[in-house]
């Protein structure tokens, strides 16, 4: 008669049959999809996870058997499987947050390499200011008349007013952010876009990047510079005579961001009649200034010791359709954190803040008439 420990021997003899047989049943499982870093970690576990359990394949030898049998001594191996089952997860969790921590590495990385892009565009911008300034001390004054034409250089040196921007008006950065909310309205034109005044080209980045045809044209020397360092086609002199030159119905889009407050009327309208003449049928004009309405705008517009004269909507919108634009729409842009407002309680509250902290920017859009 066999003994209760020579059966339980026996059962655990045929229990580790049943599992091996089953090992050398079961096909090995596929890799995952992709190829990343951690998955030569990742697949072990996997396979690991498939054995955490022993199981009987339907299709073995007396596969019912078997499966009764390992049901029956389940117990045998119940805290051998909690810990495999733990230490799998622990195995995922730390093949996770090395997952987690290369991604943050790769962030910090790329946030790394454009700040030293930025630091490289300050530098060399530096570099030319100081130049731009050796060599207006050591140039003869003018003589006679030193007014400019409208749309010209602001009367400020070339370089203090490159410092002076980089100041005041912010990175690179945050300027292509706020711009893109008119890429809206650049799609499908007649033709290519100018930008007028393009500063530092954040504009022709973003046009670049969406596969818009553009140029710009800008009066600092400095700006054209970088500009052209980083790979963008931009000339230097006037906006207002760079239009003038353009074959009439030549172009698809033109835009001016923060400009015509540093022209008088005449110059404005000018500006707006030779772009009418330029546009081709179906052609955009986007003008943007600082908007009058807003109180704590008009203290960032005195900032500026270049500005001519504010531009108020209303008066832009006449001098738009006055050129011949229609389908004109004024778009009110950069309003203030809620920190910088005041709490609206009542309807009074919500004019005041109008008054007082309303938008920073508008932009009058108009279209030239299809043929």
């Amino acid at each position: 008669m066999a003994t209760e420990d020579d059966l339980a021997a026996a059962l655990a003899q045929e229990i580790r049959a049943a599992v091996a047989e089953t090992a050398s049943e079961r096909p090995a499982p596929s890799e995952p999809a992709g190829s990343g870093e951690f998955s030569d970690l990742r697949i072990p576990l996997k396979r690991a996870e498939e054995y955490l359990t022993p199981s009987i394949p339907d299709a073995s030898r007396l596969a019912g058997a078997k499966a009764a049998v390992v049901r029956l001594l389940r117990f045998l191996w119940r805290g051998q499987s909690s810990f495999n089952a733990l230490l799998l997860e622990a195995g995922n969790g730390i093949v996770s947050a090395l997952e987690r921590n290369r991604e943050a590495v790769a962030r910090e990385s790329r946030r790394f390499e454009e700040q030293e892009k930025e630091h490289r565009r300050r530098d060399s911008m530096q570099d030319g200011r100081i130049a731009s300034l050796e060599s207006l001390s050591l140039a003869p004054r003018p003589s006679g008349d030193s007014s400019r034409p409208a749309g010209a250089s602001p009367p400020l040196p070339e370089s203090v007013y490159a410092m002076f921007e980089e100041r005041f008006r912010g990175s690179s950065a945050e300027i292509a952010e706020k711009q893109k909310v008119y890429l809206q309205f650049l799609s499908n034109l007649p033709g290519p876009v100018l930008d007028a005044g393009c500063g530092r080209g954040e504009f022709l980045r973003l046009l670049k990047e969406e596969g818009i045809p553009a140029r710009g044209v800008e009066s600092s020397r400095l700006a054209v510079q970088a500009c052209r360092a980083a790979g963008l086609d931009v000339g230097e002199g006037d906006a207002i005579e760079a239009l003038a030159a353009a074959p009439p119905a030549s172009l698809g889009g033109v835009v001016a961001f923060q400009v015509v407050e540093h022209w008088p009327a005449a110059a404005t309208f000018r500006f707006l009649a030779e772009a009418r003449r330029a546009l081709a049928p179906g052609g955009i004009l986007i003008v943007e200034t600082i908007n009058t309405d807003s109180l704590a705008a008009m203290n960032a517009f005195y900032l500026d010791p270049t500005h001519v004269r504010p531009v108020p909507p209303e008066a832009l919108r006449f001098l738009f359709d006055a050129a011949g634009f229609r389908e004109l729409r004024v778009e009110y842009l950069s309003p203030l954190p809620r920190s910088e407002r005041l709490e609206e309680d009542s309807a009074n509250d919500v004019r005041l803040n109008a008054m007082l902290f309303g938008p920073q920017d508008y932009a009058v859009i108009g279209r030239v008439p299809a043929a």
